[in-house]
């Protein structure tokens, strides 16, 4: 396969995995706010999705105040943020349309459906079904795209490497995610009402990442921050999961190379041994310094992706 026709498959999967993210962490933050305590202020929540997004700084450089339709608009839309949902649909589409040779018409026409749905909503229509109504729209579009990449493509190469960009970029959204709520609880004041505000960022956290019910399957009861932190990383059969998302890297990986053994400091190596050190961790490891270990992660996994670009993506 050309290196351009892999580097638009790795990238269609990547974009669209983000806009999912996304979409889901602010519809779960639109839930957080009608029923958060009146302890936790508004502009901490619009901030926690603008953080998550990657927008803050770009936000805050072009609006004065933290009002929930601007910053709803400003995610999901907005031509001026080049992480909005709305621009990383328009790149999954533009990279889809570069390698439609190898994919399936049911995969391009519902990625063309998914592009001429976003732009196609201006500021009106949007502020009328709100954010809660976008973000439906985006993860049930999302879950087409992602049937007909499972269903309508063979199983080969350019699978594999949809499937690297969907698990690199579920990856890191999901540590950004960890990252924005421990940083959230940290900013909690140790006064009276601090374990249900905890609980009600725990259980946020758990809802970003369709979490929430498995976990309370797995541990039994209703997960504490621990558990959480514990199931999000390290479980194995949780497709959400950190361990879980690595291991399909690796495999994603061994398909395209067809090798089982790889020399040390090659990619393949890398991702191995990275898998390896995760999957080994304990909860207890992790939580000495989780903001420590959760960044290192992050820029291990971008290690990874540039390396990635570096031997099958360049041409």
């Amino acid at each position: 396969m050309l290196s351009r026709i892999a580097g638009n498959l790795f990238w269609m999967g990547r974009y669209l995995e983000r806009t999912e993210h996304i979409s889901r962490f602010a519809q779960a933050h639109y839930f957080f706010s009608i029923d958060a305590p009146k302890s936790i202020k508004k502009e901490h929540i619009l901030e926690s999705v603008l953080n998550m997004a990657g927008s803050y700084v770009e936000y805050i450089g072009l609006q004065n105040k933290m009002e929930t339709d601007e910053v709803a608009y400003f995610i999901g839309l907005n031509d001026y943020n080049s992480s909005s949902i709305k621009q990383s649909v328009c790149q999954a589409r533009e990279n889809a349309r570069g390698a439609k040779d190898s994919i399936s018409t049911e995969l391009w026409e519902s990625i063309n459906t998914y592009y001429h749905y976003v732009k196609s909503m201006d500021k009106a229509k949007f502020e009328e079904i709100g954010i809660f109504g976008f973000s439906k729209k985006v993860i049930e579009l999302n879950a087409i795209i992602n049937a007909n990449v499972d269903n309508t493509l063979l199983h080969d190469e350019a699978w594999s490497i949809i499937h690297l960009g969907k698990h690199i970029e579920r990856t890191t959204q999901i540590i950004r995610i960890i990252v924005t709520k421990i940083n959230d609880i940290n900013r909690i004041p140790k006064k009276e009402y601090y374990n249900m505000i905890e609980l009600f960022e725990n259980v946020n956290l758990l809802k970003s990442t369709e979490a929430y019910d498995m976990s309370k399957i797995h541990y039994r009861e209703v997960p504490n921050v621990s558990h959480s932190l514990e199931f999000l990383t390290l479980n194995r059969n949780f497709p959400k999961s950190i361990v879980y998302n690595l291991r399909h890297i690796e495999n994603c990986l061994l398909r395209i190379t067809n090798v089982s053994k790889h020399q040390p400091n090659s990619l393949e190596f890398y991702a191995s041994k990275l898998l390896s050190t995760v999957q080994y961790t304990s909860i207890q490891d992790i939580e000495k310094e989780p903001l420590a270990f959760y960044h290192d992660l992050l820029n291990k996994v971008a290690k990874l992706a540039d390396m990635l670009e570096i031997k099958y993506l360049q041409y």
